[in-house]
């Protein structure tokens, strides 16, 4: 479920919804029409749903971020549209219902299943990247009048959280991310996940050979090193809680390079619930701690100037609550505006 707060009245919550097939995947394009007449430049949000929900989910937040937007702007002449689709193996892209389950629903593949549907969403975005344009101008009969899709942003919930992530380092074009109770730590939350779930490939030994075994094979673990932030820059080490130059100038410039090509000067919005049991903000915290340890005033990539907010909320679940929409609001709105400043601060 997406338990979205009530639209502040203030806001229309109407807003103008086309529909496009683009590469085989249906998508909701939010407030073409919305659009300045005089527009040169364009935004777009990718709204990522979460697991077991569809496209139309992540409509009431996009709105409300786009129309808060407009109602705001004035004479400036930057547009914003939201983009969302359903995730592969949800909504109308649906195969297999019982895929989308977890080992305690009965789904023995579900540590692949589930990284294979949000990376295939990492994918879907970028291939739609590419193609977008082709679509939503098509009505445009001057062609020196269409505007640039000069921005891209991508806001995702849960499993469109987990994707999110993955796009913010493997997208160049994706500018910035804000993610709601997703995790940059696949590994580290499914190992959980057997724990709890009582696998017999991780009580057998504790976990030792959890990772290789039938439940999380040897192909995920090297897709994940692949895709997944914490094992980009950790493989299935631990992340570092220090700066890196204690370990040596080797390893210090090897993250360096790492954040310079995937994530120089992109803006990072993360919100958790601090008592989350299904996506536990204890597993989200290191990786966050390790980019805010670099970012911050003095830190040992500063010059990098991503600009990193990271909230987690006490007595929150695995939800989305008012306090998380108005900062999700806040963040498009600033970023569009070119307001942004410096968010680098951590709450808890």
């Amino acid at each position: 479920r997406t338990p979205y707060t009530v639209l502040p009245a203030k806001f229309n919550p109407v807003i103008s919804i086309k529909k496009y097939h683009i590469a085989g995947i249906l998508v909701h394009v939010l407030g073409l029409n919305e659009l300045p007449k005089d527009c040169t430049s364009i935004t777009v949000l990718w709204l990522l749903h979460p697991r077991l929900q569809n496209a139309e989910s992540m409509i009431p937040l996009g709105t409300l971020c786009i129309n808060s937007y407009n109602a705001t702007r004035g004479d400036r002449k930057e547009g914003i549209i939201g983009v969302t689709f359903d995730q592969r193996n949800h909504g109308g892209r649906l195969v297999d219902a019982g895929s989308n389950g977890s080992w305690r629903d009965g789904n023995e593949r579900h540590a692949q299943d589930m990284f294979g549907c949000f990376n295939g969403t990492a994918v879907d975005v970028s291939l739609l990247i590419d193609h977008l344009g082709s679509y939503i101008f098509e009505d445009c009969q001057d062609r020196e009048s269409i505007p640039e899709i000069n921005r891209n942003l991508v806001m995702g919930v849960s499993l469109g959280g987990h994707a999110g992530w993955q796009l913010l380092f493997a997208e160049e074009r994706i500018e910035g991310a804000a993610i709601i109770i997703g995790c940059p730590d696949y590994t580290a939350v499914m190992t959980d996940r057997a724990r709890l779930s009582k696998r017999r490939t991780y009580t057998i030994d504790n976990g030792a050979t959890f990772h290789g075994s039938k439940d999380f094979p040897q192909s995920l673990v090297d897709a994940i090193q692949v895709w997944d932030p914490r094992g980009i820059f950790f493989g299935e080490s631990e992340i570092l809680s220090n700066p890196p130059v204690p370990h040596g100038p080797s390893e210090a410039a090897r993250l360096m390079e790492i954040l310079e090509e995937r994530a120089k000067g992109k803006n990072v919005l993360v919100l958790s619930g601090a008592a989350d049991k299904l996506v536990p903000y204890k597993f989200t915290e290191p990786f966050v701690r390790f980019l805010e340890e670099a970012v911050k005033k003095g830190g040992w990539w500063e010059e990098g100037g991503i600009k990193l907010k990271n909230v987690a909320y006490e007595g929150v679940g695995h939800e989305v609550v008012g306090g998380m929409v108005e900062e999700c609001v806040r963040w498009v709105n600033e970023i569009v505006k070119g307001e942004e400043g410096s968010a680098r601060e951590s709450k808890i």
